[in-house]
Formats: structure tokens, sequence, C-alpha cells
């Protein structure tokens, strides 16, 4: 059955890009948060990103109105109705996550039974530890998307213990739906992203304490040298430092390796609230908040 209407639980960075990347084709989409506050910023990012768009010729004002027309914001998850997919799109708290697809599962088997594919948009944790309450654990997968979901064309597909190859086709259906190139990866810790990004920034964050280079520095000789699309201080920024410093904490804390040790300077970052682009302020300063960051550095 072809999907044509998705769920997406949580407005944040995260939930605000997925559901604007599926509205963007051409699919239904209900975006649920606990706040109004929450949804107000996500309809905000979502409009600031089309806005970007419309400045670059690359939609129109009509079709800004027509993909808008396609997200529905709500706080009722009662308002929500009948769906093919569940996207949960909440921080990367085990509990949190569990909880949320228990009480998940309850409202959806009711109203369409053995119809709905669950996805978690987790970026380092087990989807056979997030599924642990579930009854139907064979229908949760992990989908990885990256910031900012509307230009990233990657999504790490991760399949638990307990994962049916036919979810797993599922979401590869969405994925490919969504312009996404899917790849498998085992739940193992970070994935493939993660597991290689957090090493790239901690040490290009000790040549800069060293003084080997200054940031800037730093970023052109990996964009230029070997072809990156940022460096590491702006790749850090844009993914979000304190989402970095879950990382890294994860990281350390599963595998116990020093190259994936929090770094000092990231941690002092984010207790100042200096998240990267997000916020306007992280190793670089930026003109304006952008919620769902699409510039180039």
């Amino acid at each position: 059955m072809e999907i044509r209407r998705i769920a997406v639980f949580g407005a944040g960075v995260m939930g605000a890009g997925i559901a604007q990347d599926a509205a963007a084709h051409g699919l239904e989409v209900v975006l649920v948060d606990q706040t109004e506050d929450g949804l107000t910023r996500a309809r905000q990012s979502i409009e600031n990103s089309l806005n970007l768009e419309l400045q670059r010729w690359g939609i129109t004002g009509s079709e800004k109105k027509v993909l808008l027309s396609h997200i529905k914001f709500t706080l009722n998850r009662s308002d929500v109705g009948s769906v093919d997919l569940v996207i949960e799109a909440i921080p990367d708290d085990l509990a949190a996550k569990q909880d949320l697809f228990s009480q998940l599962e309850i409202q959806f088997e009711k109203m369409c039974p053995g119809e709905v594919t669950y996805v978690s948009n987790t970026a380092i944790l087990p989807i056979t530890d997030i599924a642990l309450k579930m009854v139907n654990k064979e229908r949760l997968v992990g989908m990885h998307f990256l910031a900012p979901v509307p230009a990233i064309k990657l999504v790490e597909m991760v399949r638990g213990v307990h994962t049916s190859q036919a979810t797993v086709d599922r979401a590869k259906e969405l994925a490919r739906r969504m312009g996404k190139t899917p790849v498998d990866v085992l739940e193992n810790p970070g994935y493939i992203t993660a597991r290689l990004v957090v090493p790239l920034i901690n040490e290009a964050i000790m040549l800069y304490q060293e003084g080997t280079a200054s940031k800037e520095d730093i970023d052109v000789a990996m964009r230029l040298g070997f072809g990156f699309n940022k460096g590491p201080f702006a790749l850090a920024d844009q993914i979000g430092l304190d989402i970095v410093l879950g990382w890294s904490e994860h990281l350390f804390h599963e595998l116990g390796e020093t190259r994936y040790r929090p770094q000092a300077l990231v941690r002092n970052l984010a207790r100042r609230g200096h998240l990267g682009v997000k916020t306007g302020k992280g190793f670089y300063s930026y003109e304006t908040r952008v919620d769902n960051a699409e510039e180039k550095i």
C-alpha cells in the first residue's frame, strides 16, 4: 500500500525538517508537539526555509502555499487520525522514546491495526532497546535523517533485532519518495555518520586549541584539500553543538575510547546556549537565528 499520510511526533529542528521535506514530496503530514511554542517555532522554521527557497527562485509563492497546506500542526494526538507511517523525532532519550512508542502503538493499533509502520529518527540509540515496550517490535525501524533535512539526501536505515524486512522495505519506500538515498547500518553505537564525525570534530578542536591553525583555516583546509562541503567547525555548528555533545557523551560511554571524549570547549559553548546556526552563535557567529538552517558557510 502506497504511503500517503504520515505523522511526525516532535516539532523540533528534525521534526520540522522531516515534515517540510515530506510535504514537499506530496505527502500529507500531521506534525505533533507537546507545546504551542514548539509548534509556533516549527511553523516559523518551515516558513523561513521556504522563504529562502523563494529568494533563490527555487519555488514559487503558489508552491509554498501548497506545501504548507499539506502540513497540519496540532497539540492533540487524537487529531492525527489514520496514517500509514509514524515518525518519532524527539531528543535521543531512551526512556522517553520507549514510553512514546508504547503510547503510539496503543493509539494506532486501535485505529488501523496491523497497518502502521513505526520509525524512530535516532542518531545513536539501538532500535532493539527503543522497541522494548512495544508489542509489534517487528514494525519499528530506525531512520536517521540529517539536518537540514530538505537539503541532505541521505538517511541511515537501522534495523533492530526484531525488525522485519517488510518494515525496512516500507521505510526505504518513504526515503526514496522523499528523494533520499538510504544506507543500511547495524545498530552499533553512532551508526556511520555520528561515529565518524565526532572524532573529526574533536581532532579539529584539539588542533585549534594547540594553536596549530585557526578555526577558519582548519575549515578551509578540509574543504579545499579533501572536497568537504563544510569544514569540521562549520559542520558542528550546522549539526548543533548540543547534538554533537550528546553524540560524544553517548559514544564515549558506550565505547570508552578517548577519541570520542566530549570536548570542554563544546560543553562550555552548549552550556552558554551557543549551539550553532540554530541559535545564531556557536564556533562562528551568524547574522540571524535560523531554526532549519540551509545557508552555506
